[in-house]
């Protein structure tokens, strides 16, 4: 999940009391969530990356629910120009950039920064695939140069104040060593040079600092370089974006490529028909090009049915498909009237899933409600502890989804924090997939967590589980775990057999979850636990 937060104040600020009132109005449309303590958090599924900021939120609110419509695109040509040469060709071949131009960026400094960070995450897989220089276009003299130049012999100062060669700064420098291994060669590195000759920046490393930016910057050039074109564009278009939505005129500069197409990508043309709305959604809006108009795009009546004219920003458009569901969510869901399925081929249960639902049933009797989390998770979720697959997305589309998850109670632990505001206690289960060491299993974890959470309490739900299901003699073997506090839990084992863990969360992994209160739980190999259930 990709999570924007920041204080109330700050946010009123940026797009007044009005739009903030209608973030969660709003949020019923898109699908985002949020959660308010001390401060504001929107969390995001990685589908609408066009709405990662406040500003953008703000901007496509004012097209929703003030009928602002999006008419005229966001790109203007300019000309200053930054030329690849042939030398680099082989190491980050794509390359766009552009200029924004306003007033000092202000209080919006550290905004930019950490927005372009996202995105070095989101699109650029930390840098890999893409990454996004920001410079003070007024320190600078163009035309720009993109090129190739030994490591050994470039020398220049870096944006925070270290002075080497290019080589020092790859093995010394902290940026350096974090991304040398996304550069193919060590002799030679990626370079812009300004038409002085001086170094704006190595990508996708570091930035000079004759082009550092300051809160006084008003111009802004921003190179986007790197081995991917479509994760290139994506990034161009989601920063220009943004930086208009700041209130920024934007200027596409001549970087070697054919602009025209570039400037295509904006408002490119997708055509639908009323059949493929029904069959999807199962109606026909009376009106189209409303919903559709309020949801950023253009769109008018053509031969075909409807020419809708898509946004740059909006790269998770990739067809009819993603169009449709923006249609439905601007009728609103509700108003969808539900119809029964045609069945043609009727079924019968499988028996693993008769054997759940008894488990499910037996849960529900005593208070606990089932969640259901997601199969995909981030490497965040396992700080402090041992993940124990190799299952991972080898191209995801947000970093927050790139691993399968081996466990079931760290996804809850993350339901529990987005949830805490509900109060205690907490009573919750799940019944899901997990990829454990290379081997898929069903789970179940159960989680208590109260005031006074303690081992006994998580005991007695195992025993009355066991008593109304298996009716085997379960034995607690103590055994340290990572998770659990030291002599608070260990094995649950039947029959010598192991089958899951029972214990005391421990405090750290609690506080990486922002979970003040005390927790225990159980997490059951589920495929295990069922075999003694199909014996008896």
């Amino acid at each position: 999940m990709v999570v924007i937060k920041d204080s109330k104040n700050n946010i009123i600020n940026s797009i007044g009391g009005n739009y903030y009132d209608r973030l969660y109005d709003y949020s019923k449309i898109i699908g985002y969530s949020i959660d308010e303590d001390n401060e504001l958090k929107i969390e995001f599924n990685p589908d609408r990356p066009d709405l990662y900021s406040f500003f953008a939120l703000k901007e496509n609110m004012k097209i929703f629910y003030d009928n602002n419509y999006r008419i005229k695109g966001i790109l203007n040509n300019s000309n200053i120009a930054i030329i690849p040469d042939k030398h680099i060709l082989k190491e980050r071949p794509y390359l766009l950039s552009f200029i924004a131009e306003g007033k000092n960026i202000g209080n919006n400094f550290q905004h930019i920064i950490n927005y372009q960070e996202r995105l070095h995450d989101i699109i650029g897989k930390n840098r890999k695939k893409v990454s996004i220089g920001i410079h003070d276009l007024d320190n600078i003299k163009p035309p720009f140069k993109y090129t190739m130049a030994k490591a050994k012999n470039l020398e220049f100062t870096t944006y925070d104040g270290y002075t080497g060669s290019a080589y020092d700064i790859l093995n010394r420098h902290e940026k350096g060593n974090e991304y040398k291994n996304l550069i193919k060669s060590r002799d030679s590195v990626p370079v812009i040079f300004d038409s002085e000759n001086d170094v704006m920046s190595m990508p996708p490393i570091v930035n000079g600092i004759k082009s550092k930016v300051t809160v006084n910057t008003s111009r802004f050039f921003f190179d986007i370089t790197g081995t991917d074109f479509n994760a290139v564009r994506s990034a161009f278009y989601l920063f220009a974006y943004e930086m208009s939505y700041i209130g920024y005129k934007i200027s596409i500069c001549n970087s070697g490529n054919n602009l025209s197409n570039i400037m295509e990508y904006d408002f490119r043309e997708i055509y639908i028909k009323e059949k493929e709305i029904k069959d999807l959604i199962g109606l026909v809006p009376e009106d189209i090009v409303t919903p559709l108009r309020k949801m950023g795009y253009r769109c008018e009546i053509s031969d075909y049915g409807y020419k809708i004219n898509v946004p740059g920003n909006r790269i998770d458009v990739m067809g009819p498909v993603d169009i449709i569901e923006d249609i439905a969510k601007a009728y609103g869901y509700d108003n969808i009237k539900e119809k029964k399925l045609k069945i043609y081929n009727p079924g019968k249960p499988d028996k693993k899933n008769d054997n759940i639902n008894i488990i499910r049933n037996i849960l529900t009797s005593i208070n606990y409600q089932e969640v259901r989390t997601f199969v995909l998770t981030s490497n965040e979720f396992y700080n402090g502890l041992n993940y124990s697959s190799e299952a991972y997305i080898e191209n995801p589309k947000s970093m927050d989804y790139s691993v399968i998850r081996d466990r079931l109670y760290a996804g809850m632990l993350n339901f529990i924090r987005i949830n805490k505001r509900n109060g205690l206690p907490v009573k919750i289960f799940e019944i899901g997939d997990i990829i454990k060491n290379g081997n898929q299993y069903t789970d179940l974890c159960i989680i208590y967590n109260n005031s006074k959470a303690v081992y006994s309490d998580i005991y007695q739900i195992l025993n009355y589980l066991n008593s109304r299901s298996i009716d085997k003699t379960i034995t607690i073997k103590e055994k340290k775990h990572e998770e659990i506090i030291d002599g608070r839990g260990g094995d649950i084992t039947v029959d010598n057999n192991t089958i899951g863990i029972i214990g005391e969360m421990k405090p750290q992994v609690l506080s990486n979850f922002e979970i003040p209160a005390p927790l225990s739980f159980i997490e059951i190999n589920l495929d295990k636990f069922l075999s003694y259930l199909n014996k008896n």
